[in-house]
């Protein structure tokens, strides 16, 4: 047993499905500083980081900027900062022979970045939403996951209308439910929050969804159906989206909601 409320402990091996399970054995915030300390000397040098470490280092920052301090997490983002206007260019230039894949790992590793606040405005001055387009024009292709992701994408980024067609379910619904929740169904999230986007709904009227999002994670992350950096895509969607704080809060107000007292 555990003192997290009388839970049992996470079997050894078996990834942590709980936010205090996460916070309590720390081996995801550790192994997260350490591949970032080992990784960061080489990617700098690395001029070809959307084909190569883009996602691998996009999803180990956003680890450590959920579970590790956010003066810590800061700091490990700070060095890869300049990388992330490189990489948005060579995306530009490159972007017809890059799999979807990788444009959206390039993305998310600036995404972070800009919740980190060590970045600024980056995603706001590229074509990110012509590059969207393209993507759904490919949407047939994508597998789910991938697909969810963009929606998640564009819902960050202020068109709602394209999240929806990116997860699916057809027009998004003039009516609007405050309150409402979606526990594992991450197509209901996504369509719920472009809709309250849509008709501006105050924070507390979607706050529920978004709760239950965040307290649902480790688990789909664990199931390997959500990653780390769509949470980061989420929290972007509703703190800023919704809740109008600035971006560069983001991480650190993550972090603060999913920090056991």
């Amino acid at each position: 047993m555990t003192g997290d409320g009388g839970r049992m402990a996470e079997p050894p091996g078996n990834p942590p499905t709980t936010w205090s399970a996460l916070f309590a054995g720390g081996r995801e915030g550790a192994n997260a500083k350490e591949f970032l300390t080992l990784v960061t000397p080489s990617a700098l040098k690395n001029v070809n980081l959307p084909e190569r470490e883009a996602g691998s280092l996009c999803e180990m920052l956003s680890v450590a900027l959920v579970l590790c301090d956010p003066t810590e997490g800061r700091a490990l983002a700070e060095p890869l900062s300049r990388l992330a206007g490189p990489a948005l260019q060579q995306v530009s230039e490159d972007f017809d022979d890059l799999r979807p894949e990788e444009v959206v790992n390039v993305l998310s590793f600036v995404n972070a970045q800009e919740c980190a606040g060590v970045v600024e405005g980056l995603l706001a001055r590229a074509p990110v939403e012509a590059w969207l387009e393209a993507l759904m024009k490919a949407r047939r292709t994508l597998h789910e996951e991938l697909a969810y992701r963009c929606g998640l994408v564009a819902l960050a980024l202020g068109t709602p209308e394209l999240a929806a067609r990116f997860v699916g379910g057809g027009k998004l619904s003039q009516d609007f439910t405050p309150g409402q929740t979606f526990g594992f169904n991450v197509q209901g999230f996504v369509r719920y929050l472009a809709a309250a986007r849509l008709r501006k709904a105050p924070a507390q009227d979607v706050r529920p969804a978004w709760e239950t999002f965040v307290e649902a994670f480790p688990l789909k992350s664990a199931a390997s159906t959500l990653e780390w950096k769509d949470l980061f895509w989420a929290a972007r969607a509703y703190f800023v989206g919704v809740e109008g704080r600035p971006v560069a809060r983001v991480g650190e107000a993550l972090h603060a909601q999913v920090k056991p007292a």
